[in-house]
């Protein structure tokens, strides 16, 4: 695992998910302009199972795209998902947003780009049950829950 950057591209929450919220799609972008995040290495035998689970082929195509890593500062090529499914008025639910803000903070990423993320428009979900699911992965309670 690793952290890195993608040059002229941008972190958009367009991609319509099963449950109709936004999740993160990236998207070219001229400019300054840049997504940061981490990079995994899955086991061959387990890409079918990822595959499978993030609709490739169906909700998301998948490209190579070449990166930059933040410590070293070598490029290196990473295969990555691009939504099919997109419409610009997708927000993400809060739950979602908070697992991409924790990542991006549990992993070191630039503060502004943290920031940027912390900027982005989300809405709550109406299955409170899932909502509570989900922000019980990082800890919070049923108590918490209510009144994030």
């Amino acid at each position: 695992m690793t952290t890195a950057t993608l040059p002229a591209y941008r972190l958009a929450f367009h991609q319509r998910g099963g449950d109709s919220s936004g999740k993160c799609d990236i998207v070219p972008a001229s400019g300054q302009s840049d997504v940061y995040g981490v990079v995994w290495e899955i086991a061959p035998h387990h890409k079918p199972t990822l595959d499978g689970y993030e609709g490739l082929d169906v909700a998301y195509d998948e490209t190579w795209l070449t990166v930059t890593d933040l410590a070293s500062e070598g490029q290196f090529e990473v295969q990555a998902y691009v939504g099919k499914i997109t419409s610009a008025d997708m927000r993400p639910y809060t739950w979602y947003k908070h697992h991409v803000l924790t990542g991006a903070q549990e992993h070191g990423l630039p503060a502004a780009y943290v920031r940027a993320l912390e900027s982005i428009a989300a809405h709550h979900d109406p299955d409170t049950e899932r909502h509570a699911r989900e922000m019980a992965l990082h800890g919070f309670d049923e108590l918490l829950v209510r009144g994030a």
